[in-house]
């Protein structure tokens, strides 16, 4: 059962992770998948106002509201990989 569970909060851990640096905000690698799907004048516009987005990251992160948002999702797709993994295994977990 404890092996059961370490792997459950692996799959939290790095659905997190990855869900977390999909946040288009300039910090994280997010915005830059997201830039390549942009024109120029909002690429130029992202360029110049930077610096506030690293202010409007620390105030959502440090406010818990990145949490509020992305927790749903993040539990989400954690528990959708553990009920496949566990049919893969046939394992009801």
């Amino acid at each position: 059962m404890i092996i059961i569970t370490i792997i459950q909060s692996t799959i939290i851990v790095n659905v997190g992770l990855g869900v977390f640096n999909l946040i288009p905000l300039p910090p994280l690698d997010g915005s830059k998948i997201f830039r390549n799907f942009m024109s120029y004048n909002v690429k130029q516009w992202l360029d110049k106002y930077e610096r506030i987005f690293y202010i409007v990251f620390l105030v959502l992160w440090i406010s818990g509201l990145a949490g509020k948002i992305i927790s749903p999702i993040i539990g989400a797709i954690g528990a959708g990989l553990i009920n496949v993994i566990g049919m893969m295994f046939g394992m009801h977990i």
